[in-house]
């Protein structure tokens, strides 16, 4: 019959592509997210012995960033200021072992337990002189007094993971935490080299 010769009119006449032939579905790309040029990206923790001045400011800028912070306190979490165990526990630093000149144990073993140790002021002081000594005893890098980009090369050059970061108790502590933020790309302005503090002023 005539109908007959058209049934196939409205059939689909899109060919069939065999399964193995067929192209899958274009992935969506995945672009990561590459670092921000002139940053260190490396840094997951930032220890001191908790002195006031540098070493605060260390851990105080370690927090500031989500950093994991720590160190190792001198016995009887001794400061300048008097025992300060409640500050310097929130630090997550521990409490030294006994030592009769109070800070040079710690001093040593902050030096030993991290990668590398940054010293801010004075490094004649005889503190900062202890440390390093520490420092060249125990084979670990040591910077003093660097700027943003001297700190941040410096690590990447060092692998640096922990930083302790060491120093003088009357020095500005937000100058050293301009250094250290800009080093890791979290500070807008430059930061400049921290100034030594006068040696007059030195207790440590």
């Amino acid at each position: 019959a005539l109908g007959d010769q058209y049934k196939g009119d409205n059939i689909d006449q899109t060919p069939t592509v065999p399964a193995d032939e067929q192209l899958a579905p274009a992935e969506e790309e995945v672009i990561e997210e590459a670092p921000a040029e002139g940053v260190y990206t490396g840094l997951k923790k930032i220890g001191s012995g908790g002195q006031i001045g540098a070493d605060q400011a260390g851990l105080e800028v370690g927090q500031e960033l989500g950093l994991e912070t720590g160190g190792t306190a001198p016995p009887g979490w001794v400061t300048t200021t008097g025992p300060d165990p409640d500050l310097l526990q929130s630090f997550g630093l521990v409490e030294g072992e006994s030592d009769p000149k109070i800070y040079r144990k710690r001093t040593i073993k902050n030096v030993e337990d991290h990668d590398g140790t940054v010293i801010f002021g004075n490094v004649k002081s005889p503190g900062s002189m202890l440390t390093l000594s520490a420092a060249r005893k125990a084979n670990k890098p040591v910077i003093q007094n660097p700027t943003a980009e001297e700190l941040r090369d410096w690590m990447a050059e060092n692998n640096i993971e922990s930083l302790n970061v060491a120093g003088n108790r009357k020095i500005d502590k937000e100058s050293v935490k301009a250094v250290i933020r800009e080093a890791v790309g979290l500070q807008e302005a430059p930061a400049t080299a921290v100034k030594p503090v006068d040696p007059s002023d030195i207790v440590d």
